[in-house]
Order: structure tokens, then C-alpha cells, then sequence
């Protein structure tokens, strides 16, 4: 049986694993020679869908946008 996880909590742990990765980018973007230098690209496009993620499941304020 899999547990489910909460959108929130999902949201958190996602936001977590983008910043993770997008510090591994860096890193790998600031070192020259590198070892990783050729999948740096693949750290940035992973980080970026962990944050689509944590957008998509955070919980939004009831208000909405006021104008």
C-alpha cells in the first residue's frame, strides 16, 4: 500500500528538491572542468519541474487577486 502524501506537504518537499538541485547546477556551473559539466542542463530542467510541482500543489489564499 502507498501512502498518500498531502498537496502541501508535497509542495514542501518538492520546493526542498528544486533548490537542492538548482545548488548543484550552480556548483557545477562554477567550477570549470567540471565532471558533470554535460548533464548541468538536466539539474536545471529537473529543478525547474520540482518548482512547477511545488507551485501546482501549494495551497493558494482563499481571497483570490483583487483589483
Amino acid at each position: 500500500m502507498v501512502s498518500a502524501m498531502s498537496a502541501p506537504t508535497l509542495a514542501l518537499v518538492e520546493e526542498m528538491r528544486g533548490e537542492g538541485l538548482a545548488a548543484r547546477a550552480a556548483e557545477i556551473a562554477s567550477t570549470p572542468d567540471h565532471p558533470s559539466t554535460g548533464s548541468a542542463w538536466m539539474y536545471r530542467a529537473m529543478a525547474r519541474m520540482a518548482f512547477e510541482a511545488a507551485a501546482e500543489n501549494a495551497e493558494q489564499p482563499e481571497t483570490g487577486w483583487q483589483q
